[in-house]
């Protein structure tokens, strides 16, 4: 039987150093523990009020695993980019190789030109997590012969957002359009 994964995601966060008491990285660790993600991996950028740059890197998986997931993601990078069998078997050759020695594949030179972005006294944590609870829905999707349609994240103040410019919306109707359309419904 294949290997399945739950959904995957990229959270990109950041963070004040000020205000940094290493509950973030708790709360992660609790909900890999209890089984509920996985990280595949995490990587903070941490710059200095003085500009100074600091980085620390995680993950769940062993190395023998970070190889094979590293092979997964840069043969689908090589197939995508190239269209043929030999572009994945490149990709998942370099993919395999570079996840499985550095955070995220970056080198050095990668993260110092991401913290160039970062504002001094922040950290970006970049953290790629496997939704572990989702895999028994998965399997239970496949058996009924479901497909995912569309999928994404919303957050609750996207919602709101989303109610303000309806109201907005409403309000800019003239009195007597909106009558109209009432009696419409």
């Amino acid at each position: 039987m294949a290997v399945l994964y739950g959904p995957i995601q990229l959270v990109v966060i950041g963070l004040d150093n000020e205000k940094l008491k290493g509950q973030v990285a708790r709360e992660l660790h609790r909900a890999s523990e209890k089984g509920d993600i996985r990280i595949l991996d995490a990587l903070a950028i941490q710059k200095t009020k003085d500009g100074g740059v600091v980085s620390l890197g995680a993950s769940d998986l062993t190395p023998d695993e970070r190889l094979g997931f590293g092979a997964i993601v840069g043969g689908l990078m090589g197939l995508g980019a190239t269209g043929t069998p030999e572009g994945a078997e490149a990709g998942a050759a370099m993919g395999a190789e570079t996840f499985a020695y550095r955070n995220f594949g970056l080198t050095g030179a990668d993260i110092y030109a991401i913290a160039e972005d970062v504002p001094a006294g922040m950290t970006a944590l970049m953290v790629l997590l496997e939704h572990r609870w989702a895999i028994p829905l998965k399997e239970e999707l496949l058996k009924a012969g479901g497909v995912v349609l569309a999928q994404g994240m919303v957050q609750p103040e996207a919602i709101m957002a989303f109610g303000a410019d309806v109201a907005h919306a409403g309000s800019a109707i003239p009195s007597s359009e909106a009558s109209q359309s009432e009696q419409m419904s």
